[in-house]
């Protein structure tokens, strides 16, 4: 009996939990036809009444380079540097928001679509990955900083210790 009522609370939110997602999935499959993970990008072809999918877009037409990114900057727009690496070794970047590249699903709600999103990691695949599944969650703003931190650093941008 008492092992009951102490699973009870894990088993109401399991299901509330599951409810919300379920709801979350239905809003998405609305939204754009159907919903996906985001380590399934491949699995994007519909019929031609399907809503636009993002990840169907050519990964060189959402890359952003450093300069401007750094110009964007200077002009006073909101920019967030999105840190995709799953451990921070080596440089950063001052004030980028370290979001691992396997936490993405979760916390896509710390970004805001009225801000310029630039996304980096060791690999340009994973930033693509990232701004795909941004994309296709509504953060239209979002880019590929192509060479990471190399060519952040090589465009004059600060770096620090990680």
């Amino acid at each position: 009996m008492f092992r009951r009522l102490v699973n009870l609370p894990f088993s109401v939110a399991t299901r509330a939990a599951r409810a919300f997602q379920e709801r979350e999935d239905a809003k998405l499959r609305e939204k754009y036809g159907a919903t996906q993970d985001p380590g399934d990008m491949a699995n994007t072809h519909g019929p031609p009444s399907a809503p636009k999918v993002y990840s169907t877009l050519d990964p060189a037409t959402i890359r952003m380079d450093a300069a401007s990114v750094r110009g964007a900057q200077g002009q006073g727009r909101n920019v967030l540097l999105v840190d995709l690496r799953e451990r921070r070794v080596g440089e950063g970047i001052p004030g980028a928001l370290h979001m691992p590249l396997s936490e993405i699903s979760t916390r896509v709600s710390e970004l805001s679509d009225d801000q310029l999103v630039a996304a980096f990691s060791d690999d340009d695949a994973s930033a693509t990955q990232a701004v795909l599944f941004f994309r296709e969650r509504g953060i239209e703003d979002s880019w590929v900083l192509p060479g990471g931190i190399a060519r952040w650093k090589a465009a004059g941008g600060p770096t620090e210790a990680a």
